[in-house]
């Protein structure tokens, strides 16, 4: 589970950490940085459609996302094809699924941001 208050102060100390670079390197990193961040609000959006799962394409969340979606279009062709008490339950039980992340969907981008600043800090260290 993800704890808003544990995730914006490893955001501060990754900020710090980016702030006692070098010039150089600073630079190089938020010219990458620029590139990877993700925008809490495109999250969101993309998570109101959430049976389709392209908020997890969004973080590269590339397997997850292609479950969705294959779970989504079975249960849509499952209602078309009149088994529709299948394709209701597939429909519910992905939402109830997807549901949390809807509500969390800041901490979700925030997560992910820390994950990659962490990385190109790394990067930008050893080179």
């Amino acid at each position: 589970m993800l704890n808003r208050q544990h995730l914006e102060q490893q955001q501060e100390q990754l900020r710090q950490q980016v702030n006692q670079l070098p010039a150089s390197q600073r630079k190089q990193f938020y010219l990458a940085w620029e590139k990877q961040v993700k925008d809490p609000d495109s999250y969101a959006v993309l998570n109101y459609l959430l049976l389709a799962g392209l908020h997890h394409f969004y973080l590269h969340k590339w397997l997850r996302g292609a479950i969705n979606l294959l779970v989504s279009l079975l249960a849509l062709l499952l209602l078309l094809l009149g088994i529709w008490p299948l394709g209701l339950f597939l429909l519910v039980a992905i939402s109830l699924i997807e549901l949390p992340a809807l509500f969390r969907a800041d901490l979700q981008v925030l997560a992910y941001n820390n994950q990659k600043m962490q990385q190109l800090l790394e990067q930008v260290q050893h080179c």
